[in-house]
């Protein structure tokens, strides 16, 4: 019996030992930087697996058009990053980001043009039955990842095809072509299309569509500025930051992915100005003549790209930021650095400007006349605005929802990730008990007072008028006021020392974090323009979004707190992520343009007859420049300036008349229907023209075919229309000769 009981303890006894040396093991093989190729190889098997797994399942039920391998390998990649966060050390990983975050960068651009991603919403022309051919289903046309946004018509029905209509027409990437709107239109400075050009230099994101073709093209163009919104904030708050990583990667996600930026797409007057401010910097810290004729290179690059954004509203406001920044980075360096001029360095700077003005002169003598046809219009060129009453300062609030619940226009209702005022108060708190960084605050703190007081109670016309303010609506004002908002707050933190003083009082900081929340939730809930009519905030979100900044308020309040300071940097990062990543959806190829039955059926015809005129028949403005994409010369495409010509030759003497001036003379979505009464042109809306055209007088206007929506044949026959196609709801027609003719 002895030894049986000894034999048990022993086993036991050698079991127990087992048992410890498989946890220690298996606590050894968990603890980061241990087994490190083993685990990546477990990970990358573990995130396909899921992948799959959510395809048949997940996927299944959101995307039900098709089982995608593009989604499956998508998906795979972002477990992935989520699964190498239990297996490098954070600290170590993320400096690794840091030190390689430029190859990091040109490795995704890579790898997305490769496989012709995008985030555009294009596949809208399939995805609803009143639009182009639904049931003409293709893969291709369909999103991989998010949900097309369509209220995001300026992107996809309109500027993306643009775009495209360059490389597909008869004159491909010319200066002046002859397809959008029909007659020659100046394709570079309001189409915002690639052309063979020196001034190219102020475009440099759109050349893929010159090396590449359209499919590369929109996937290099569309996530370039995505790279570079990233890592120009990224850089912008170093900067700010003096070096401070953490910070710094929050105000990369808090501009980045703030609904504004989001919503309205990477904001490319925000990504040229910050990185002039940035190569600036650089130009001003760094004794290599090399480096130094880059910077001046890049800054030529970034200065013609901010002008060439030609869309004043944004420019001028942004411009205000972007000058007190420079105030504050020459007083640094000079006054507090070591910067000083030399005649090398005023040399490179008069080069520089020499170039820009040639360049810039060169692009006024090519655009001269549409600058004033375009500025002369009654919309938006007449544009005279006083300020006040902005509708999205505090829209912050309630951004969060909108990429999961429909919402009438997030676009105009979308605003930086800002928590104005609060920046702003606890910026002049800081000066006050503090006295130092003057040459920070002070342009900072005056160029965010002068924004609020043009967003909130707007200025006196003379005013407006002197600082040009009058051609930027509040609206959009607001947007560069919340961006001097998270400029303000990211210096804060990353610059806040242990004995600096701010509000130093938990106590204090819950009263006043609470009367702080109940202000927002107050102003947003009364500025939602639709409050009314769409009670957008109900008390679920309304509870939620408040409970969500209220605790961001008191975070920011406590920053002196480094355990908190760090949550709340964790916190800022999340509430940037919900609002903005999920925004624009992830698409492949370019191909609904081209092999839609439809698009086919117009390019053969194109192939034979590619100097012929088109209209498209009461489509809705939405597909008028569905065309254009083939490279189709389109009549009644979007007047990106008015077609003086087109409109005298429809309304004849009416055309002098003040009523019709004022709605022709504009920026201009032109709808059209062909009738058999008296042409006319009516407003609809004030980007929105209804032209009903005598059948007629399509002769007259030199219109060979008609894509439309409607079957002609319902009234009118052989003699008038011959019918080319007719198909899933779209046809097209040829106008036979004499068609005008007197009966």
């Amino acid at each position: 019996m002895v030894s049986i009981k000894k034999s048990i303890e022993k086993m036991v006894y050698n079991l127990k030992n087992f048992c410890k040396k498989i946890i220690k093991k298996f606590n050894n093989f968990l603890d980061k930087g241990n087994y490190t190729k083993t685990k990546l190889v477990f990970v990358a098997i573990l995130s396909v697996l899921l992948a799959t797994v959510c395809e048949y399942t997940i996927f299944r039920k959101w995307y039900p058009e098709f089982i995608s391998k593009n989604r499956i390998m998508l998906v795979s990649l972002i477990y992935m990053f989520i699964g190498i966060h239990f297996v490098f050390k954070l600290d170590k990983m993320y400096e690794w980001i840091h030190k390689n975050r430029y190859k990091i960068a040109c490795a995704f651009l890579l790898f997305v043009t490769l496989l012709k991603y995008s985030g555009s919403s294009i596949v809208n022309f399939h995805m609803f039955s009143e639009l182009i051919q639904p049931h003409s289903d293709n893969s291709r046309f369909h999103t991989l990842l998010g949900k097309t946004r369509t209220i995001r018509t300026d992107e996809w029905a309109t500027s993306t095809t643009y775009i495209l209509s360059q490389s597909k027409a008869a004159n491909a990437f010319k200066y002046f072509n002859n397809v959008l709107r029909g007659t020659d239109t100046d394709m570079f400075t309001v189409a915002n299309a690639p052309v063979f050009d020196i001034l190219m230099l102020g475009r440099p994101l759109q050349i893929g569509f010159i090396l590449f073709g359209n499919d590369y093209g929109l996937s290099l163009y569309w996530y370039s500025r995505l790279v570079l919104m990233l890592l120009g904030a990224y850089e912008i708050c170093l900067i700010l930051t003096k070096g401070n990583k953490k910070v710094s990667l929050c105000g990369m996600l808090m501009i980045t992915f703030s609904a504004a930026v989001q919503w309205w797409y990477c904001m490319d007057t925000l990504l040229w100005g910050q990185l002039v401010i940035i190569l600036i910097n650089k130009f001003m810290n760094t004794d290599k003549k090399w480096v130094k004729y880059l910077c001046a290179l890049g800054i030529l690059v970034s200065g013609l790209s901010y002008v060439f954004v030609f869309y004043p509203a944004w420019q001028l406001s942004f411009g205000y930021v972007f000058l007190a920044m420079v105030i504050w980075l020459l007083i640094d360096n000079i006054k507090y650095g070591k910067y000083s001029f030399t005649k090398h360095d005023i040399t490179v700077i008069l080069i520089t400007i020499i170039c820009l003005v040639v360049l810039l002169a060169r692009w006024y003598s090519l655009s001269k006349d549409t600058l004033i046809a375009e500025m002369s219009t009654d919309y938006p060129g007449a544009r005279n605005e006083l300020g006040g009453k902005a509708y999205n300062l505090y829209s912050y609030f309630y951004n969060i929802f909108f990429t999961f619940e429909d919402f009438l226009n997030p676009c105009e209702y979308s605003a930086m990730l800002s928590l104005y005022p609060i920046p702003l108060i606890l910026g002049f708190i800081y000066v006050i008990r503090n006295k130092k960084d003057y040459h920070f605050w002070i342009p900072m703190l005056v160029v965010g007072a002068f924004l609020t007081i043009w967003c909130v109670w707007g200025f006196p016309e003379w005013l407006a008028v002197i600082t040009k303010m009058s051609m930027s609506p509040a609206g959009r004002a607001s947007i560069p006021l919340g961006t001097v908002c998270i400029y303000l707050l990211i210096y804060l933190i990353g610059n806040f020392k242990d004995d600096d003083k701010l509000i130093n009082n938990k106590k204090l900081s819950y009263f006043i974090s609470g009367f702080a929340i109940l202000y927002i939730c107050h102003k947003a809930k009364t500025t939602i323009g639709f409050a009314n009519d769409f009670p957008y905030l109900d008390k679920y979100k309304t509870l939620v979004c408040s409970e969500v900044f209220w605790i961001a308020i008191i975070g920011v309040l406590n920053i002196d707190d480094k355990k908190i300071r760090n949550y709340t940097l964790y916190f800022l990062m999340t509430v940037a992520l919900i609002t903005g990543l999920r925004v624009n959806p992830v698409i492949r190829t370019t191909d609904i343009f081209y092999e839609k039955p439809v698009a086919i059926k117009m390019n053969e015809i194109k192939e034979k007859d590619p100097e012929a005129i088109w209209v498209v028949n009461d489509g809705g403005w939405y597909i008028n420049d569905y065309a254009l994409a083939s490279g189709i010369r389109v009549l009644n495409s979007t007047g990106v300036y008015p077609n003086i010509e087109l409109f005298k030759e429809i309304l004849g003497d009416k055309a002098e008349e003040k009523e019709y001036r004022k709605i022709y003379n504009r920026y201009a979505h032109v709808r059209l229907q062909v009738i058999d009464d008296e042409s006319d042109v009516k407003l609809l809306y004030p980007d929105d023209i209804k032209i009903e055209l005598n059948y007629k007088d399509l002769e007259k206007l030199n219109v060979k075919y008609i894509l439309s929506t409607i079957d002609l044949y319902e009234d009118f026959d052989e003699e008038q229309f011959k019918k080319l196609y007719d198909e899933d709801g779209m046809y097209i027609f040829e106008v036979m000769e004499g068609i005008g003719a007197d009966e």
